[in-house]
């Protein structure tokens, strides 16, 4: 083999061995730009899950206070209708107070009224008619004697002792009591009983022993009589 053909065949390998660098770094190039996309695409996926997530985040927390916001549309709806039903039971309240006298007048005025006064029947019929206009809204008295004196709808104003009844029982009533419904408008003015004081010894007048001896000396003056009377006979 001449020199020219040993110097061509070294170009040759070096020309193979250029091209398979080429070829190798190519290669090479591609497989960064392969793992380029990949890493890229796993970045915007964990960034399009963490987008999701705060999505997710958000409308939780628009439907809470949309919850929210139903609740308290709801309880104030409730309130409103408790509010409109109260005003309706209740509103004429005032007009209730400046009215009850009227009826303890005209029950006064029946009270002190002489049997056979022409004018007692016409009295009672009036009362009678204010009352259950009163009772159409609603209004009514309650009755409180013999009733266990209650504070919630009693008012003391004396106390009598007293064996008739039990301690604490509304013996007389001055002054009716009224409701509006379930609700009170007037408590009732009363006498309440309680028990009576032991009275002290010696207190009453004499004992039973002085008694009994009274008796006896009444007795043996009655028999001295009768014997003196048969002596001046």
């Amino acid at each position: 083999m001449s020199e020219t053909d040993v110097v061509n065949e070294e170009v040759a390998a070096e020309k193979v061995t250029d091209k398979t660098d080429e070829q190798t770094d190519v290669v090479a190039d591609d497989a960064k730009a392969s793992d380029a996309e990949e890493l890229a695409d796993v970045l915007e996926l964990e960034s399009g899950e963490s987008e999701l997530e705060q999505v997710r985040r958000e409308a939780e927390d628009w439907r809470a206070r949309a919850y929210r916001a139903a609740a308290d549309l709801d309880n104030g709806r409730k309130r409103f209708q408790k509010e409109r039903e109260d005003l309706r039971k209740y509103g004429s309240d005032g007009l209730l107070k400046d009215l009850v006298p009227v009826a303890d007048n005209l029950q006064r005025a029946i009270s002190h009224s002489a049997a056979g006064d022409g004018l007692l029947e016409g009295v009672e019929m009036v009362l009678r008619q204010f009352k259950q206009v009163l009772g159409s809204h609603g209004a009514r008295p309650f009755e409180s004697k013999g009733e266990p004196f209650d504070p919630q709808l009693h008012e003391a104003m004396t106390q009598v002792p007293t064996d008739e009844h039990a301690p604490g029982t509304v013996v007389d009533v001055y002054q009716e009591g009224w409701k509006l419904h379930d609700r009170l408008a007037r408590p009732a003015m009363v006498t309440v009983a309680t028990a009576p004081r032991p009275a002290p010894k010696g207190a009453d007048g004499p004992s039973k022993e002085a008694d009994a001896a009274a008796s006896d000396e009444i007795t043996a003056n009655d028999v001295d009589a009768d014997a003196n009377d048969v002596d001046n006979g």
